[in-house]
């Protein structure tokens, strides 16, 4: 059972290095272990929560129906003159700003990557 005082188990080595890379964030520090233990408490909090005989909702709005409008194309094919205007590209994907720890290079990420 979860409990406020109840210490966090041990968080893996590689489990933090897959974190670190996904959330772009360094968890190598103390501040920043101490804040993914706390997001871990947080998330255990769940566990206690009987969900038994919930069923699972199909949408967060389903007393509402969703009417689609109708679009029009009238301009397109550009987005390589989009990408240009972005600071930083990978892919022909647009790059968020980065967290506390730089972005990797293309050659890291492709060396982690799990495709």
């Amino acid at each position: 059972m979860w409990s406020p005082t109840k210490p966090p188990s041990q968080i893996p080595a590689d489990l933090v290095d897959k974190l670190e890379r996904l959330a772009l964030a360094d968890f190598r520090t103390k501040q920043g272990l101490a804040c993914l233990e706390k997001a871990i408490r947080f998330a255990d909090q769940l566990h206690v929560v009987d969900t038994s005989g919930v069923e699972p909702m199909d949408s967060v709005l389903e007393d509402r129906a969703l009417n689609l409008r109708v679009d029009a194309v009238t301009d397109g094919d550009c987005a390589e003159e989009l990408l240009q205007l972005s600071k930083n590209t990978v892919e022909e994907y647009f790059v968020a700003p980065p967290g506390n720890i730089p972005l990797p290079t293309r050659a890291a990420m492709l060396k982690h990557s799990e495709f």
